[in-house]
């Protein structure tokens, strides 16, 4: 990853998260901190622990992958000498993996965040077992700070481990430069970018577009993502033949850079029937294009998009309130383009990257302020963490 030049001495935060070019919005948030100017206060080191999603891979192999990373994190803190290290992780493995890197980071007296991204973590934590959620309560009690995406996963983590110290720090993107007459399509083309997992919503929005199908209404969906546990392209493709929407419906697979910035461009409503969520950069970067959103009120959906104003929300796994949303802005063309434009004004103020910027810099700054060791004033972490 090329990071900023930066002048003289500035402090060092090791950042260790999936490499920036997996597809996902951990990965995007991890591209855009390493390309971020802290203004000499700050320069990050990245060292990578997943390049790919490895969806096959073994617990074994699993397990001697991470041993392997956590000798590279030790080897990086002693030769970098990092003030801070930035853990980037979710649930399941990813935060079993994190406990370990937060223990190595404590141990060499590094202070630590843990960022967390996992839009299904509470559930994780809720049906883990008793070992489980012991490591979670502890690693989250003993890291100098949380990082969450919204209040809504504040009150959560604070349910899971009520003495950790949460900072929220909500994602951000680029807004695009984006031409003032895009004309709006009368057949209007939905778009939704997200793996095809099932708790993605993919079969309810696919039930949606069927609704909208019966009643008439001229309408394009275009799906782009990684194939998941709805699908791969033949399963999906299948799906949406059963459903008689070959002439309405594609899926194009996973797409990054230019390809989805011309989907993007290329859309006039941006849908998120999630059924679980954290805070969808996809969503993010649409609104940031002038999207109107319909998602669902899950995760922070509620905390980003204002019902009837950048958008509408439903209740999620509810086809039909959804096909009512979609249809709605697909005969209302100027209220989808009112609600463009209020979502394109919410994008550039409140989820800027100099928003993220500054918030990351008073975060580190806070923390180096406090003058307790890694080591004291803390609970002391458990061995129930390390595993």
């Amino acid at each position: 990853m090329t990071m900023t030049a930066l002048p003289a001495h500035p402090k060092t935060i090791l950042m260790t998260g999936p490499s920036p070019d997996m597809v996902g919005g951990m990965g995007a948030v991890v591209a855009q901190m390493g390309q971020l100017d802290f203004g000499g206060r700050y320069r990050i080191e990245f060292l990578p622990n997943t390049f790919s999603t490895m969806a096959k891979e073994s617990r074994w192999s699993r397990a001697a992958r991470h041993i392997r990373q956590r000798r590279r994190l030790g080897a990086v803190i002693h030769r970098a000498r990092p003030v801070i290290a930035h853990i980037h992780t979710c649930s399941g493995f990813s935060f079993h993996r994190s406990a370990w890197d937060l223990r190595v980071a404590r141990r060499r007296r590094c202070r630590t965040v843990l960022h967390l991204h996992g839009a299904r973590f509470d559930e994780y934590f809720a049906t883990a077992g008793s070992f489980a959620r012991r490591m979670v309560t502890s690693a989250l009690s003993v890291a100098d700070r949380i990082v969450v995406l919204s209040a809504g996963w504040r009150t959560k983590i604070l349910e899971m481990a009520p003495s950790a110290r949460i900072a929220i720090v909500e994602n951000a993107v680029e807004s695009p430069t984006m031409r003032d007459d895009r004309k709006p399509s009368a057949t209007c083309r939905f778009l939704i970018l997200a793996r095809m997992d099932e708790w993605k919503g993919i079969d309810d929005l696919l039930e949606a577009c069927v609704l909208l199908h019966r009643r008439g209404v001229g309408f394009e969906l275009t799906m782009a993502g990684p194939p998941g546990t709805a699908g791969d392209a033949e399963t999906i493709g299948r799906k949406i033949s059963v459903r008689g929407l070959d002439e309405c419906v594609r899926y194009v697979g996973a797409v990054q850079a230019r390809a989805k910035t011309e989907l993007l461009r290329h859309a006039d409503v941006y849908v998120q029937p999630s059924r679980h969520e954290g805070m969808p950069i996809s969503v993010l970067e649409a609104m940031a294009c002038g999207l109107p959103v319909v998602g669902t009120r899950v995760g922070a959906m509620p905390e980003v998009i204002e019902d009837d104003v950048h958008g509408f929300l439903v209740q999620s796994c509810q086809p039909m309130a959804l096909a009512t949303a979609m249809g709605t802005l697909a005969f209302d063309i100027p209220r989808r383009v009112a609600m463009g434009k209020a979502a394109r004004a919410l994008a550039a103020t409140r989820f800027g990257l100099n928003r993220f910027r500054d918030d990351l810099i008073a975060l580190y700054d806070e923390i180096l302020r406090d003058r307790r060791s890694p080591d004291t004033g803390q609970a002391k972490m458990s061995r129930a963490a390390v595993w």
